[in-house]
């Protein structure tokens, strides 16, 4: 099975699973209240397509993107016209972000709209030819087609926790009309929905994950220098090192994620050896000052869960190992 088919299978069962316990705490809650099929199916629905139109609406808002126009930083432009025409992508609209942390990510809601966000600080720290590797990342994002996927299953965890917040104020004051049963019912399916927040949560970081994985092997196949991508991970890594401290609207879409830079460091100070000997070329030496030797624990296993990347240690090996195919 190819590297692409996988990423579309994966994509096919997340998207299935986080849909069918979405619309099962949805469905249980409108049938305590007595709701019927006829008005719940279109109400599911309803809520579905305001997440698909309003999530890319919103990031906008909270990004004060500037978009260019035609001629400005016309080597930019170029440079994304060039690499969404070898992925065979329409070509998306790009976008600066007015901010100092390096990233880049690409939204939307279909790939046909899609927008390409490009941090100034990315462009401040990165040369020319690894810009290149982490815009053909972005642009392997849009080769799958997991954007419009993750902004539509990300809404799933979004209402299930809203109604279990919702539902447990609600059964403080017992329920409709203060019954003490309904206080208690109430209760129950608040907790149902947050279970149910947690698995489809869970199931959105795995499919992320993959994600990442995927449009990793896609700029290497592209760039056929693995070694690019590998050392703008390394600097954005380094460089976001605490740079935050809480997640954020955008936080799924960033070529590398927040939450775990200081635990990456710790893995490529752990396993400085490897990654010297699987990319020769990669100037690691800044890093491995700073890092931290850190042992696996189960804490840091259970964490890895929640997140929406995978480590960078582990990109940087899977990057060495692609043999610039992407399958």
């Amino acid at each position: 099975m190819s590297i692409i088919n996988g990423l579309r299978i994966r994509m096919y069962i997340t998207m299935a699973l986080v849909f069918a316990i979405g619309f099962g705490i949805v469905y249980a809650l409108l049938l305590y209240l007595g709701a019927g099929m006829g008005f719940i199916v279109p109400l599911a629905m309803m809520f579905f397509i305001m997440q698909w139109y309003l999530s890319p609406v919103l990031l906008k808002m909270g990004m004060k993107l500037h978009y260019l126009e035609k001629g400005e930083r016309p080597e930019l432009q170029e440079m994304v016209r060039e690499l969404a025409k070898n992925a065979n992508v329409p070509m998306p609209k790009v976008a600066i972000a007015p901010v100092n942390d390096p990233n880049a990510f690409v939204f939307g809601r279909t790939v046909k709209s899609a927008t390409l966000v490009v941090h100034q600080g990315l462009l401040n720290m990165l040369d020319k030819d690894e810009l290149r590797a982490v815009l053909a990342h972005e642009m392997g994002h849009l080769k799958h087609m997991d954007i419009v996927v993750m902004a539509v299953v990300a809404f799933i965890p979004a209402i299930a926790i809203m109604i279990a917040q919702n539902l447990f104020f609600s059964s403080m004051f017992g329920g409709r009309g203060g019954q003490k049963n309904s206080g208690m019912s109430l209760a129950v399916i608040g907790i149902a929905a947050f279970v149910v927040y947690l698995v489809s949560q869970l199931l959105v970081f795995s499919l992320s994950r993959a994600r990442e994985s995927y449009a990793d092997r896609h700029s290497a196949a592209v760039t056929k220098r693995p070694d690019l991508l590998a050392s703008s991970l390394m600097k954005i890594t380094a460089h976001n090192r605490g740079a935050q401290s809480s997640p954020n609207a955008a936080r799924a879409f960033y070529i590398v994620d927040f939450l775990n830079v200081e635990k990456d460091i710790k893995e490529i100070k752990a396993h400085e050896k490897e990654i010297r000997k699987l990319l020769p070329n990669l100037d690691i030496d800044s890093l491995v000052e700073e890092a931290r030797q850190s042992k696996k624990s189960a804490v840091n296993s259970f964490a890895s869960l929640f997140s929406t990347h995978p480590s960078t240690y582990r990109r940087i090996i899977d990057l060495a190992t692609s043999n610039n195919e992407e399958g």
